[in-house]
């Protein structure tokens, strides 16, 4: 009888820490896919001015094609001195308001 109560005591503790769990982990799914919808907005955003970055370097500055591109391809959106581009997209919206969403 000492067992059974034991028992019984153990899993309705460890039922819903089971389950906080599980919220957590599909919490942090819904987050990546918010995030990747994020980048993947951000990239479509970037790609016009990574073929500026590309065309000014191999045509005003004379460098090397493969060099131009790499340093095109780097360019990730941040600015000197000010927040990054393109994080005010619906698609980084939304993961910016769901990362927030817990805390209210």
């Amino acid at each position: 009888m000492r067992q059974l109560m034991t028992i019984l005591v153990l899993m309705s503790v460890i039922g819903p820490a089971l389950a906080d769990q599980k919220a957590e982990v599909e919490r942090a799914a819904r987050q990546a896919e918010l995030d990747r919808a994020c980048e993947a907005d951000r990239e479509k955003a970037l790609a016009p001015i990574r073929e500026d970055i590309y065309t000014e370097c191999v045509t005003r500055q004379k460098k090397d094609p493969a060099f131009c591109r790499r340093d095109a391809a780097a360019f990730n959106g941040n600015r000197p001195g000010g927040a990054p581009r393109f994080y005010d997209l619906p698609a980084c919206v939304a993961a910016f308001e769901f990362r927030n969403s817990y805390r209210r």
